[in-house]
């Protein structure tokens, strides 16, 4: 069976359907959001649409789709609110400690407990696209993009996506955030996140 390349615009429509309660998805433009806030408040404005979040060894503006997930050792996810129970759930990890150490950058990391966007595939290879600087938490990292491919149980390849990998030396250890679900804004919150 050969793998299908998921456009970017049916990986949205993957995310809404994986998510409930009228919350935007990842890569999706958030033109509105609840009630009380405002997502054109100017920049600088103290009502910005957004609120700092600790994962892992970091502090993010999260947006407020955003819910924080139970550490699972030294990996920190956050997950899209509102997902369906046996849905896939669009997500994104923060590893440090030992397991971020042990982690090779030029290879997609998979071990991080997120699902690919197809029920019941899990990611199991992927390609080196690109390499290249980045500022992550304000300081010089490295991003990684991979092409990721997700089989069924079966090992029969479903599908193809993006993997993006930014990773950190610190003087406290290696940070490596991982995203294949593609969540809208992540590039500018990696690089204005804070260390905590």
């Amino acid at each position: 069976m050969t793998a299908r390349v998921l456009p970017v615009a049916l990986a949205v429509s993957l995310l809404a359907a994986g998510c409930t309660g009228g919350a935007p998805a990842p890569g999706e433009a958030s033109g509105t959001d609840s009630e009380g806030s405002s997502a054109h408040a100017e920049e600088g404005s103290a009502d910005a649409a957004t609120a700092a979040m600790p994962v892992g060894p970091l502090e993010i503006d999260a947006a407020q789709y955003w819910t924080p997930v139970q550490a699972e050792g030294d990996i920190s996810r956050v997950a899209a609110g509102g997902c369906e129970a046996d849905a896939p759930c669009p997500s994104f990890a923060v590893i440090s400690g030992d397991t971020a150490a042990q982690i090779d950058a030029s290879e997609p990391f998979f071990d991080d407990g997120i699902a690919c966007p197809v029920l019941g595939t899990t990611p199991t290879e992927g390609t080196l696209l690109a390499e290249h600087p980045a500022t992550v938490a304000g300081e010089d990292g490295t991003m990684h993009m991979f092409d990721v491919t997700c089989t069924d149980a079966d090992g029969n390849e479903e599908l193809t996506l993006p993997q993006n990998q930014w990773s950190l030396e610190t003087e406290s250890g290696t940070i490596v955030i991982v995203d294949r679900w593609s969540f809208d804004g992540l590039l500018t919150k990696v690089a204005e996140a804070s260390l905590t």
